[in-house]
């Protein structure tokens, strides 16, 4: 018969090999390897079977195209003189019925919705790339943690996926990748106003502060989306919820274009801001995506897009801050 010592050992043995097993697998899923964006090349220029497949293809799986940005390239050109792209596309989209019972889940899956599909072709290489990001890198930066949010939204992403293979069949499909938790990734702002009888005063007030705070420090207000619609039974937690697609045009114009240009990182433009007010409250809810993420996933090839991207991530919320934003951690 074993004495109570040795019992004692063996117990506490098997705790240390268990614990040392679990500190393993945390060890290996922090480490493993993740999805970052979906890529599909083209051979050629694949511009024009891109554009039909965002008419009625897409829109048949119950996609809205809110406010699509075509040959953002021709535009740098005529203003800065130059371009190293033949194309560029933003071409921002929303499945708006599927999404809606989700925000109702959560809403922090606006950040994200819409976003962008986006379609390039360097000047000089007989490809042409459309890309988007991952229905798990949204997940994992929005910090999404509901089960059926994250289902269904996979579900989406593998609908969209399907049509682009099936009107590319010739694609040579990859991915880009990342290592690690993505932490730190989003914007959280409240403001506590005094709520009026017509809430649409408050609402048509605040949409025009932020537009024209935002529009005199260079930003361009690339897109606009309600989600309510003017229904009061769509989203029925909320009173108002909607996004704008805020771009810098000089900011993407340097990582997108010119020398050692980076369209790839364009699946991150326009960035979503989202902003609601829950049913009968006075606070309205602002967050949005960091630009810091641009890098996390990308890594910026050099110091005058890493510094552009440095500015505009202090600028960014000391607007919030100026429309009398307070930050919520």
């Amino acid at each position: 018969m074993m004495n109570h010592k040795k019992i004692l050992g063996i117990v506490l043995l098997v705790a240390v090999s268990i614990s040392g097993l679990f500190a393993a697998e945390s060890a290996n899923t922090e480490n493993t390897v993740k999805k970052s964006t979906i890529i599909y090349t083209i051979k050629g220029n694949a511009e024009e079977t891109y554009y039909t497949m965002m008419d009625k293809p897409i829109k048949a799986l119950g996609y809205r195209l809110p406010d699509p940005r075509k040959h953002v390239n021709q535009v740098y050109k005529e203003q800065y003189g130059s371009t190293t792209l033949e194309v560029l596309s933003f071409m921002t989209i929303v499945n708006d019925k599927k999404v809606k019972p989700l925000l109702e889940i959560d809403p922090k899956l606006a950040g994200f919705n819409p976003f962008n599909l986006v379609i390039y072709k360097h000047q000089g290489k007989d490809e042409t790339v459309i890309s988007h990001l991952t229905a798990d890198a949204i997940i994992e930066m929005l910090g999404i943690t509901d089960q059926k949010v994250i289902t269904e939204y996979r579900k989406q992403m593998e609908e969209l996926d399907a049509l682009v293979a099936k009107t590319f069949p010739s694609a040579v499909v990859s991915h880009g990748t990342y290592e690690g938790a993505v932490e730190n990734a989003m914007m959280h702002y409240e403001i506590t106003f005094d709520r009026p009888e017509d809430l649409d005063d408050y609402i048509d007030e605040i949409q025009e502060k932020v537009d024209d705070t935002f529009t005199e420090k260079g930003y361009i207000m690339a897109g606009f989306f309600d989600y309510k619609q003017g229904k009061p039974d769509l989203l029925p937690s909320y009173d108002a919820f909607w996004t704008f697609s805020l771009c810098h045009f000089p900011y993407s114009y340097t990582v997108f274009d010119n020398e050692g240009a980076m369209p790839e990182v364009a699946v991150f433009a326009p960035c979503t801001m989202y902003m609601y007010i829950k049913k009968d409250t006075n606070t309205l809810v602002i967050g949005m995506p960091r630009l810091a993420n641009w890098n996390r996933f990308f890594t910026m090839n050099n110091s005058k897009r890493m510094d552009f991207l440095n500015k505009l991530d202090k600028d960014i919320p000391a607007t919030f801050l100026e429309i009398g934003a307070i930050e919520v951690k």
